[in-house]
């Protein structure tokens, strides 16, 4: 099943989701994916939007634990993790 959406998740839905939103539109800009939507919101919004994965700070992994696709930041601003965590989540979905 192919990505088309991600939601970057943060425990206030402002400041570190957006940040996060931005690298990941970054990261499929240097990898040339197209086609995919990049949102952020809080955790307390998440029940309220469908989207083909997650990606959260390692602190709010439980909140979405009912999720099918989640990737988990240790490091929120660590690009190369992002870019690692990215790449194989977008693998692994292709593969399914």
């Amino acid at each position: 099943m192919r990505i088309k959406s991600i939601m970057c998740c943060c425990g206030g839905g402002v400041g570190s989701s957006f940040i996060v939103q931005m690298n990941v539109e970054s990261l499929l800009k240097k990898h040339g994916i197209e086609g995919v939507s990049v949102d952020h919101v809080s955790v307390s919004e998440i029940s309220m939007h469908k989207v083909d994965l997650y990606v959260v700070g390692g602190d709010l992994t439980a909140f979405l634990a009912d999720k099918p696709r989640v990737v988990t930041l240790d490091n929120i601003m660590s690009m190369p993790e992002l870019e690692e965590k990215l790449l194989a989540a977008f693998a692994a979905a292709e593969a399914e």
